[in-house]
């Protein structure tokens, strides 16, 4: 994807593992979700960029209920914006995201994208 000198990838990573470990210290989503996170972020380490790419389309995708080529368009359009408004885009989507867990663990559901 494109450059990411305001924030890089590794600096996001700790935001979001940080982030999510705040929630599960709060008791607002199960302590199975940071490790899920954790094995998904360690997973994904050796992928080539082209495969990290796909699988993130097919989980925007999933997480906001649009087309996979939607989801595309939506994710060039982030990545060819400046990087700080990136990086504003990126957090909503992942605090969208754990509400959506934080809900789905209130309610004792599924979360709606996965």
């Amino acid at each position: 994807m494109a450059d990411d000198s305001v924030e890089p990838l590794g600096d996001f990573e700790v935001w979001l593992l940080r982030r999510v470990a705040q929630a599960v210290e709060a008791a607002e989503v199960s302590a199975d979700l940071l490790l899920e996170l954790q094995a998904v972020i360690e997973a994904t380490r050796g992928v080539p960029q082209d495969e990290g790419e796909a699988a993130a389309i097919r989980q925007m995708a999933e997480l906001v209920r649009i087309s996979e080529t939607g989801a595309a368009k939506a994710l060039a359009a982030i990545d060819a914006g400046r990087p700080e408004v990136r990086q504003r885009l990126l957090r909503r989507i992942v605090e969208a995201w754990l509400q959506d867990h934080q809900d789905a663990y209130r309610q004792r559901r599924p979360p709606q994208g996965g």
